[in-house]
């Protein structure tokens, strides 16, 4: 008899349930959540229509075009393909932490190619500059003081990060796809 997708959708939790109680929960976090919410926000941004995108560009607030599966690195200009492994296009986090109060925070990532994110120490000053243009003061404000808090997540809830990070990345794949 067939299961029903409720059926098959709730199996599948609970696989990643017992999967979840093998590890710590930070350890969790770090090798089964973390990577699907960071290609899922490269995805999403790499969703978005053809078009312009702001960036900073030699210390300067650049308009950058882009093309429908590219992402742009809004701490130097770069465009990639958003699925470029190491070497290609990263997720970058303004405010670098393992806290679990930002660490899953979109408003905190942005895509970033790989020598900005790796190599230049995810270029802080750059990554301010686009912060302060495009997200705004309130948004920095409002990182800074959930930097400084401490949250606790249960596996439950970090299981379901990643089911919903998963659903979302296949919607992003999908409309790149049907493009």
């Amino acid at each position: 008899m067939a299961l029903t997708p409720d059926e098959k959708a709730a199996r599948a939790r609970n696989r990643m349930l017992d999967t979840s109680r093998q590890y710590t929960l930070g350890t969790y976090s770090r090798k089964f959540v973390a990577p699907i919410f960071q290609k899922m926000i490269r995805a999403e941004w790499a969703a978005q229509p053809t078009g312009s995108v702001i960036s900073i560009v030699d210390g300067k607030i650049e308009i950058v075009f882009r093309r429908r599966g590219q992402c742009v690195c809004v701490t130097c200009g770069k465009v990639q393909a958003w699925s470029g492994g190491l070497g290609g296009m990263h997720t970058g986090h303004f405010l670098g932490s393992r806290r679990l109060s930002i660490l899953y925070d979109e408003d905190n990532v942005a895509p970033q190619c790989s020598h900005c994110n790796r190599f230049s120490n995810g270029s802080p000053q750059a990554f301010r500059m686009w912060m302060v243009h495009v997200r705004g003061y309130e948004i920095i404000e409002r990182l800074r003081k959930l930097k400084d808090s401490s949250v606790t997540m249960t596996r439950e809830e970090l299981v379901d990060k990643r089911i919903e990070y998963a659903a979302r990345l296949k919607q992003a794949q999908n409309i790149m796809r049907m493009s």
